[in-house]
């Protein structure tokens, strides 16, 4: 009993943290796979020609939204307790690859309870790409 419950918990870790985003060219509607691995801070492009860009992120912001309620109170004192939960994370990389002229810029709006968003993407040689998870 106690090892399929060391199981269970132990399974989302084993899984990873890494999230698939498909990168739709606007002018062609060719797509692209990559991945988005929160463990890492890490996100990873396969370009048509099998190249993989990769490189980190960076978080530039994190919206929250609060919840809050008022409890008791006697001639207008009370208690109001407030949760933050934090939602939707902009991010923000410039991926490449060693020895290679190619890079891609990619901003994206992450939500990490979903693990849902979009984005847009760019490459130098002027490649833009719709970003959906």
């Amino acid at each position: 009993m106690r090892s399929n419950l060391l199981i269970c918990l132990a399974l989302p870790f084993l899984w990873g943290c890494a999230t698939p985003m498909q990168f739709v060219e606007f002018s062609s509607g060719d797509t692209l796979s990559g991945t988005l691995d929160r463990g890492k801070g890490e996100i990873r492009v396969v370009m048509p020609d099998g190249e993989v860009l990769s490189g980190t992120y960076r978080v530039t912001s994190g919206a929250r939204f609060t919840i809050s309620t008022r409890l008791g109170g006697h001639y207008g004192i009370g208690v109001t307790p407030r949760v933050s939960i934090p939602s939707k994370k902009k991010i923000y990389a410039l991926i490449g690859k060693p020895m290679s002229n190619l890079l891609m810029e990619v901003i994206l709006d992450y939500n990490r309870w979903t693990r849902g968003g979009y984005g847009e993407a760019i490459t130098n040689d002027g490649r833009e790409y719709k970003v959906i998870f």
